[in-house]
């Protein structure tokens, strides 16, 4: 085997390392969230309960196969907080999580939105800003509809 032949073959296994291997274990361990039919707009619902207010409340539709409508929500809290959440539901897991895949394909600096999603049932959930107060007082309980 000559010299080129085996930096070629050793450059290829530490691309296989580098790239496939941590996309293997990503696979492996995510966790899905299952699909399943939410009765009502779960962070309306969320926010009422836990004493955040909301400012306002637009309809809104994502141009994505599958999705269904949603809505946009300005919420404060008494600090003055101002947070954005979006929702959306889908039709099917498939047209969910193909919106997902498509958010998570954006690579940081490139298109990235600067939010963060989260998923409730048949809603596609995003926020911004990600790290917030309101957030941090919301996800506790949207992470308890996602078990019911």
């Amino acid at each position: 085997m000559s010299t080129n032949s085996r930096l070629e073959l050793g450059l290829h296994i530490i691309l296989i390392i580098v790239f496939l291997i941590p996309i293997g274990v990503i696979i492996l361990v995510a966790e899905e969230s299952p699909f399943h039919q939410v009765s009502r707009e779960p962070v309306n619902e969320v926010a009422q309960a836990t004493g955040i207010t909301v400012t306002s409340v637009q309809d809104s539709t994502w141009n994505l196969p599958g999705a269904t409508g949603g809505k946009t929500f300005v919420l404060t809290d008494n600090a003055g907080e101002v947070v954005t959440v979006s929702t959306q539901a889908f039709d099917s897991a498939e047209s969910r999580d193909a919106a997902i895949r498509m958010y998570n394909s954006y690579s940081v600096e490139r298109g990235h939105p600067v939010g963060s999603l989260m998923v409730v049932g048949q809603y596609v959930i995003y926020v911004t800003p990600a790290q917030s107060d309101i957030m941090k007082r919301l996800v506790p309980e949207l992470k308890k509809k996602v078990s019911r």
